[in-house]
């Protein structure tokens, strides 16, 4: 029962830092609001767990970099990851995984991928994007450093953009140290 209570409450941790993002998305850094015309109402945005529907529309995709079929099982498996579809209006433009360790010390980004090929009134922006919503579920659950699990080497200055720097020992990470809730 007890194992049960910790993922409900990390369940609701994720839906927290899913909608307190949505709710104050106005207020995000003037990067976002630099978006195309198309894009300039962000009451449009909507951060959603990966579910069917995600799924679904992630048939739609063009070469695709990663597959995402797997991630309901894999979220079985990882109670305690945070998985977001990020849409605009009904179009899905980018989904993301990432996963704490068992210390929740730190959290790990596992999969992040805006949706490739055609123009969608978020591109570029997907990464900016989940990593809100990530920075908020840290902060949430008490991690202090976000890592890039296997970044791909052209997705290494867009995260460099983001605040993260190489370690010591060669992982890219950022620090959550300065950021209040």
């Amino acid at each position: 029962m007890p194992r049960e209570r910790t993922h409900l409450r990390y369940q609701l941790y994720k839906s927290q830092a899913r909608k307190l993002v949505g709710a104050s998305i106005a207020q995000l850094p003037l990067e976002l609001e630099r978006l195309s015309p198309s894009a300039r109402d962000l009451s449009k945005v909507r951060f959603e767990p990966i579910d069917t529907s995600a799924l679904k529309a992630f048939e739609q995709w063009e070469d695709p970099h990663f597959s995402w079929n797997e991630v309901i099982g894999w979220k079985a498996r990882e109670p305690l990851a945070l998985d977001i579809a990020i849409w605009f209006g009904e179009e899905l433009c980018g989904m993301c995984i990432a996963n704490p360790n068992k210390s929740r010390h730190r959290i790990r980004i596992v999969r992040l991928e805006g949706r490739p090929g055609v123009l969608h009134p978020l591109k570029k922006r997907i990464a900016a994007l989940s990593l809100t919503v990530i920075e908020q579920y840290a902060l949430i659950i008490g991690s202090r450093i976000i890592e890039v699990q296997e970044p791909l080497a052209g997705a290494v200055s867009t995260y460099q953009r983001l605040g993260f720097e190489f370690d010591g020992e060669g992982r890219l990470v950022k620090s959550l140290e300065s950021l209040v809730l």
